[in-house]
Formats: C-alpha cells, sequence, structure tokens
C-alpha cells in the first residue's frame, strides 16, 4: 500500500509483490549487519556439511572442542592438499563449494560440534508477515521497491532519485550498526612481539 501511495497508483497490486522481491534480492546482495546475524551449531562427521538454506555469507566458524577449535578458510585447491597430506583427523580448515561446507582433514571417528555465525538472508514478505529490516527500515524497502517500479512504469527519470535514495539508506544503516558494534571501549589490537 505504501508503495502504490508513492506512486500514486492503485492499477499495480499485481506488480508490487515483484518490486518487493527484487528489493529484497538487492538488500541480500548488498547489507551486512548485525540483525542479519545467527549463531546455529551441527553435529560434524563428514567431509561435508549442508549449509543452512538462509545462508548468505560467513562470519565465524569453530569446532566446540576444549579448547575451542577455530577453522581457517582455504581456496578448494588448497583444501584438497591438506586433505592428500592428512588424510582423516580433526578439521582445521574449511572451504564452500555449492551450498556445502567442506572440510580438510575429513573427520576422523569422533564426532564434533561445529558452530558457525553466519549473514541470514532477509525473511521474504512473500512467506512473513514482517522481518527486522521492515520493522527497523522501512524506508529501505519502500525505496528499493520504488527503484525496480521505474522501469516498469517507463520513468525512467525516477530511477536515479529512489536508486540514491536506496543508496543513502543502506549507507546510513551500514554506518549506524558500525557505531553500534564498536560503541562503549575503543577495539584494542595487540600485537605479538617477533
Amino acid at each position: 500500500a505504501s508503495i502504490a501511495d508513492f506512486l500514486n497508483r492503485s492499477d499495480l497490486t499485481s506488480v508490487i509483490p515483484d518490486f518487493i522481491t527484487m528489493a529484497e534480492a538487492d538488500m541480500n546482495r548488498t547489507l551486512r549487519i548485525k540483525e542479519m546475524s545467527v549463531r546455529t551449531r551441527a553435529p560434524l562427521n563428514s567431509q561435508y556439511l549442508k549449509l543452512p538454506v538462509d545462508f548468505l555469507g560467513m562470519r565465524n566458524i569453530e569446532l566446540l572442542t576444549d579448547p575451542v577449535t577455530p577453522l581457517e578458510f582455504r581456496n578448494l585447491q588448497n583444501l584438497d592438499l591438506h586433505r592428500v597430506s592428512n588424510s582423516t583427523g580433526k578439521p582445521k580448515y574449511y572451504s564452500i563449494m555449492q551450498n556445502n561446507l567442506e572440510f580438510a582433514p575429513v573427520p576422523d571417528s569422533t564426532e564434533y560440534t561445529l558452530e558457525i555465525v553466519y549473514y541470514q538472508k532477509i525473511p521474504p514478505l512473500a512467506a512473513n508477515t514482517t522481518n527486522h529490516i521492515l520493522e527497523n527500515h522501512p524506508d529501505l524497502y519502500v525505496y528499493s521497491s520504488l527503484s525496480h517500479s521505474a522501469p516498469y512504469l517507463h520513468s525512467d527519470e525516477r530511477i536515479g532519485v529512489w536508486a540514491g535514495k536506496y543508496q543513502q539508506i543502506i549507507e546510513q544503516i551500514t554506518k549506524s550498526d558500525d557505531k553500534a558494534r564498536f560503541s562503549g571501549e575503543a577495539p584494542t589490537i595487540t600485537f605479538n612481539a617477533f
């Protein structure tokens, strides 16, 4: 309804959901904020583990061992080299192939608990009545959807206005998220002596 009001059109109810779907695709490609972070655990006992269906990007990955074992990312070629030299054992490295995590060495007979923190796709409004982005940043939804309406309506002169406002809001959200993440004490960096 808000998008129809902005466009001053009542004949777009069938296509506005498409504008919203395209807006969500844009947001999933460009936005990475703390509200999108999810922590999950899974048993790990094989070379591959399916990524969550709403996975956008990795923030942290570790085995919950004593002590905790952070895993290091390797490209697939380097991961294969680690697997050849050490075929089974406690995983130390991971890579992402299609929609799977791949580990090296391949987990031995021990069943490990894997914990990942990842960026989650924005829950689509087509299947949900609301989500954290709509609740906290409704203007982002509006301007992104409006930018997708312009080509449909042959209003090319509006694309720059809507897209510019969308980009401005993305930058504001990202800056606000950075401030919130690092508020309080200043982050410290420690260096080990050579």
